[in-house]
């Protein structure tokens, strides 16, 4: 089942796959990465550079404009920093381009900024979208999450190496919420991997695939667009993902219980926001100063969680109010389900060197690790 899932994932990102085979962007490594946004400080002041020229930046957000408000000031300010220098060409809800091909239209320069949500790219981008979203990695505040995961693009020139290939440049992360079990009917109340028994589910994470296939659950991927109608037609009838989905893609009606994995959820999704390399590389100093500031240096990059919180604030009052089924597990059963899915880690990061024919996802695991012990003390 596990091969079949890969298989089918692997379809949807082939183009991308395709491209990379071909040797990838030849501008990967081209630029300094921008500079650390974890002490909050900010560059000096670069001199500007006017000459009379337009910077014209095509954004794709995966999210509706409504939805993302917060979002939609940080773009404002953007073009009024530039003083009339950067113009944006906004696609909302991913008009521009569909979630799967963001690498790929990146790669080719048909998209300049915009979001890359980490869980659908875990072949291609694996140190990137695999590692920090490893079930129970005890990652709990959304704010330390995003500063861990930059912390590590500043930490290992691997990750930025990775994402160079795609002529990727990240600017910042931002942190999507806590992932938990949402299913279509209450008939039967979820606690323990057991309760899954016949369950038709949808792994956006696939670390979560083995207790799917070990607890006789069916596990299949579904594109987040695609969503609504198979679960309203009941071709799945589960999924595991952050409160704000159904919101976003208009399953609130659709889903009636929900399984809360506690204070902390499963692991956190993050969404990088990511710039063309080559766009960023033609621009003048003081341009990419404005686009630095913006989206890291200054924290803007933490006003995107804003939204996302919400959003998952409005989606559990909507839930409530619908009378779901709410389910948050007590520590003990809690346990169970990390006991069961901590195993995975190893496999996780051995198929990560085997590929690479490397061991830097083991140290990049060690020292998230490392620093989310600092952080919580544990």
């Amino acid at each position: 089942m596990r091969k079949k899932l890969y298989f089918a994932l692997g379809l949807i990102i082939a183009a991308v796959m395709i491209l990379s085979s071909c040797g990838g962007s030849n501008s990967g490594g081209g630029t300094a990465p921008p500079p650390s946004g974890g002490g909050g400080t900010t560059a000096p002041a670069a001199e500007p550079e006017d000459d009379g020229t337009v910077y014209v930046a095509d954004i794709n957000i995966t999210a509706g404009e409504l939805s993302s408000p917060l979002m939609a000031e940080r773009l404002k300010l953007l073009e009024e920093l530039g003083g009339g220098r950067i113009q944006t060409n906004v696609y909302w809800a991913g008009s521009l381009v569909p979630i799967p091909d963001v690498p790929k239209a990146l790669q080719s320069g048909g998209m300049t900024f915009g979001n890359l949500p980490t869980p659908n790219y875990p072949d291609i981008l694996p140190l990137t979208c695999r590692i920090l979203q490893l079930p129970f990695m005890g990652l709990q505040d959304p704010m330390d999450s995003q500063e861990i995961y930059m912390q590590l693009l500043d930490e290992f020139p691997e990750i930025m190496e990775e994402m160079a290939k795609f002529n990727i440049l990240p600017l910042s992360v931002a942190t999507l919420g806590m992932y938990d079990l949402h299913f279509n009917d209450k008939v039967k109340e979820i606690r323990l991997p057991g309760d899954l028994d016949g369950r038709k589910m949808v792994p956006f994470n696939l670390t979560f695939l083995p207790i799917f296939e070990a607890n006789n659950a069916a596990g299949s991927y579904i594109p987040p667009g695609q969503m609504y109608e198979n679960l309203e037609k009941g071709m799945v009838d589960g999924y595991i993902n952050n409160w704000a989905f159904a919101r976003k893609f208009g399953l609130t009606d659709l889903v009636e219980q929900h399984m809360q994995f506690g204070d902390y959820g499963a692991f956190h999704e993050f969404n990088l926001l990511v710039i063309n390399l080559d766009y960023y590389n033609s621009l003048p100093a003081d341009i990419q100063k404005i686009w630095v500031d913006v989206f890291r240096t200054t924290g803007g990059y933490k006003d995107v969680w804003g939204d996302e919180v919400y959003l998952t604030e409005i989606e559990i009052a909507a839930a409530k109010d619908k009378d779901d089924l709410i389910t948050t597990l007590t520590p003990e059963e809690y346990q169970v389900w990390k006991d069961a899915l901590l195993p995975q880690h190893t496999v996780v990061l051995d198929e990560i060197c085997a590929a690479r024919g490397d061991n830097v996802a083991y140290d990049i695991y060690e020292r998230a690790k490392e620093i989310i012990s600092e952080k919580y003390g544990s």
